[in-house]
């Protein structure tokens, strides 16, 4: 079964946002469910702007690689 696209975005920024929270609720020292609620509203579009800009930096890389395979194919072949 697929997804419509914004159904999937939310989804994705619901189970980070619960990931969040349970991680600072339920770590080593602990936190009451307040500031973990707060916290997870805030470290929520941090996390999901950071993967964001990983998938982005890992498609350049990717693009730059093809291009600079092309090249040496391009050059071995002359």
């Amino acid at each position: 079964m697929t997804l419509p696209k914004p159904l999937k975005n939310v989804l994705i920024v619901v189970l980070t946002y619960a990931v969040v929270v349970l991680f600072m609720r339920y770590r080593r020292e602990g936190m009451d469910w307040g500031p973990a609620l707060l916290i997870g509203l805030l470290a929520t579009p941090l996390a999901l702007l950071m993967s964001w800009g990983r998938e982005r930096l890992i498609g350049k890389a990717q693009r730059a690689g093809e291009r600079a395979r092309a090249r040496r194919r391009g050059e071995a072949a002359d």
